[in-house]
């Protein structure tokens, strides 16, 4: 008997540092994903309808509600773009007060894509993988530094941009003490001039003359919005942060479209719809705009949302979770921060590429960008798979293309204001002056 209890107490004893062992090797650095209250904590299973639409309700669920609080907290930051002269001035060192290993770019391209040509040093999340490596922890998304998210055309990015801030930033009151991640502005169409780099003709330079955007006309005033009282209703969920819950629903809503591309609508079928004569099809138009210039002019039958409040539930009251919804801005990016809250919230929404400016140019008060020229910008260096690309843009000294004297901060003219326009004031096409 007395050999049997020295056994069994030789095994609890073996057992307790087995323990104690696998309790120590549990920490990680400080650029791991931290335990804080919105963190998850282990992968999520990607099989299960859980979170899925299911149908609609009279009054807003209790985690339609707790997810609308969120995204409308992290919306109010006003958190957007990034300008490709502010990158590259970090990037290379140029920037006297921000290292360029404080920042991380993540490219949502397609692989095939960004094989052809990125920005030096980025990683490769395609944006409809993004929740799932958000939710798997991914050590290339660090939690301790800033975010650009370089995509197609920008406005993709600012989706991205919005989950790893929704990520991240676990307390929004106190959003200082979180880095934070943005869109590189008109995504890799501003940072070279390579048209490879997105589909062909969606360039916005290419746009008009390969038929994906328009010169429509607008309408003034405002549209009185019909109140629908129904919202989208949840399957349930099994995890309880409401941060998982959040991009559960983004995976479910990027993956509800054959490809990334089909989260955005050409103005062209847009404009195919409206005129179709089949009013029944049409989508619900919403302008994210400010309230000034969309009263000056909006695309016919369009409501006023402004960005940061379409995650509210007394606007979503506007709108009928069964139907279609499109959004647009000036150039497209708030309009995808807002698709994609819409997206989270159960909605179908989707974006219009180039926002109001792929629709009209020259609408009268609707704040169009006085010359949306992306050749009006440095053509800054690719890293390729062929030889010739650039690994590093530390050495980087922007080319003497003559472009120096009126570009001394690398600020691209096109990005300079915004403003409204005559028809005769819209400068014609540049031939990249820089």
């Amino acid at each position: 008997m007395r050999q049997k209890w020295l056994k069994f107490i030789m095994f609890a004893a073996a057992l307790c540092v087995v323990i104690w062992f696998a309790g120590c090797s549990g920490g990680g650095s400080s650029n791991s994903h931290p335990s804080t209250p919105t963190d998850p904590s282990t992968p999520t299973d990607p099989s299960g309808d859980y979170g899925t639409v299911d149908g609609t309700s009279a009054t807003p669920s209790a985690d339609l509600t707790a997810i609308a609080e969120r995204v409308s907290a992290i919306l109010a930051l006003g958190y957007n773009t990034t300008t490709p002269d502010m990158v590259m001035k970090q990037l290379s060192g140029l920037d006297s007060e921000k290292k360029a290993s404080d920042l991380v770019i993540i490219d949502t391209r397609e692989q095939a894509d960004f094989a052809k040509g990125h920005i030096p040093g980025a990683i490769n999340i395609p944006l409809q993988t993004l929740p799932q490596a958000l939710l798997d922890q991914d050590p290339r998304i660090p939690m301790d530094k800033e975010i650009v998210v370089a995509s197609y055309w920008g406005n993709d990015g600012n989706m991205a941009s919005l989950l790893v801030n929704l990520y991240r930033i676990a307390d929004p009151a106190n959003a200082g003490n979180y880095p934070k991640s943005t869109g590189l502005f008109q995504g890799m169409t501003s940072w070279n001039f390579e048209r490879e780099l997105v589909p062909a003709g969606t360039r916005f330079d290419d746009a008009l003359a390969a038929n994906v955007r328009v010169e429509k006309a607008t309408e003034a005033g405002a549209v009185s919005p019909q109140p629908q009282q129904s919202y989208p209703d949840f399957a349930s969920f099994n995890v309880d942060p409401v941060v998982e819950r959040i991009l559960i629903r983004a995976r479910d809503y990027l993956n509800s479209v054959p490809s990334q591309f089909d989260l955005e609508v050409y103005p062209k079928t847009l404009a195919d719809n409206l005129d179709d004569g089949d009013a029944a099809n049409d989508p619900q138009i919403i302008s994210v705009r400010a309230g000034d210039v969309y009263a000056g002019g909006h695309i016919p039958g369009a409501i006023n949302i402004p960005y940061k409040n379409v995650a509210d539930l007394t606007n979503a009251a506007d709108l009928d979770p069964t139907k279609d919804v499109l959004v647009y801005c000036y150039t497209g990016h708030t309009g995808a921060l807002s698709t994609m809250a819409l997206g989270i919230l159960g909605y179908k929404a989707k974006n219009l590429l180039y926002g109001m400016n792929g629709w009209s140019t020259t609408a009268p008060g609707s704040g169009q960008l006085a010359n949306f020229d992306l050749n009006r910008s440095w053509d800054f260096p690719l890293n390729t798979d062929l030889p010739d690309g650039v690994d590093s843009l530390a050495a980087y000294i922007p080319p003497s293309t003559g472009c120096q004297s009126c570009h001394t901060s690398l600020t691209a003219i096109f990005e300079d204001s915004i403003k409204t326009p005559l028809a005769a004031e819209v400068a014609p096409p540049s031939e990249g002056e820089g």
